[in-house]
């Protein structure tokens, strides 16, 4: 079983990860962020090879993680966007996929120090907006990412914006809603079924062999920052 990270906003989803037998750790209250975002994991955190980038604000969360794998932003984060996207990348294949403008030097400086190729995309919230299933494919709603990651191979299945809950906003992004939990299991984080793309998300998901987990079903599709995995 592995250890995650995650917000406890929603106390269900939580239990509903413990439940398969997983250890969670509680992601930080990042106070400058706006409210909806302020205890999402994906925008925290980004573990990259054995390190760990966090953010400065969240030292609660530093305390809970092995230090040694801590490496801390070179400046402080800012309120608002894109001063708030600082580690909301995505890293698939080696590569770091994001609004390069915006990334931290810190993350910038350790990409270019291990020969980790970056791609500059136009959408800031690079992370939040990829749900990965697994290093050949992925599900998104942007086509900056969906270029990108078609362009180095990966299939993408692209489904509509929207259909997300994300309290505070019009909607929320697929990759916040859910996260891949072992080799061949993802978990949505409300009742996936309901979202208008379900049958072509199922149909895409069964293709990979990626077996489907709802966790509180009672619950609508909602984006509460993702699920980032710390450790086996």
């Amino acid at each position: 079983m592995s250890t995650f990270a995650m917000s406890d906003k929603y106390r269900c989803f939580v239990n509903g990860i413990e439940n398969l037998g997983h250890t969670v750790i509680i992601s930080d209250t990042v106070e400058i962020f706006p409210f909806p975002e302020q205890k999402h994991a994906d925008m925290q955190i980004l573990p990259i090879n054995d390190k760990i980038f966090i953010l400065n604000e969240c030292t609660a969360l530093a305390e809970k993680l092995l230090n040694e794998r801590l490496i801390f932003c070179n400046k402080k984060v800012g309120k608002k966007y894109p001063g708030n996207i600082l580690l909301n990348f995505l890293f698939l294949n080696n590569t770091l996929y994001g609004k390069l403008s915006a990334i931290d030097k810190n993350l910038l400086d350790y990409c270019k120090e291990n020969s980790i190729r970056t791609v500059d995309i136009n959408q800031g919230y690079a992370r939040c907006s990829t749900f990965v299933l697994n290093n050949n494919a992925v599900i998104t709603s942007d086509l900056s990412i969906e270029k990108a990651l078609k362009n180095d191979g990966v299939e993408v299945l692209l489904i509509s914006s929207g259909n997300i809950v994300l309290e505070g906003y019009n909607y929320g992004f697929i990759g916040g809603a859910g996260g891949k939990i072992d080799d061949n299991t993802v978990a949505f984080f409300g009742k996936i079924q309901n979202h208008p793309d379900y049958i072509l998300i199922k149909k895409f998901c069964k293709r990979h062999n990626v077996t489907i987990k709802v966790i509180c079903k009672n619950m609508p599709l909602t984006d509460i920052g993702g699920i980032v995995k710390i450790a086996n």
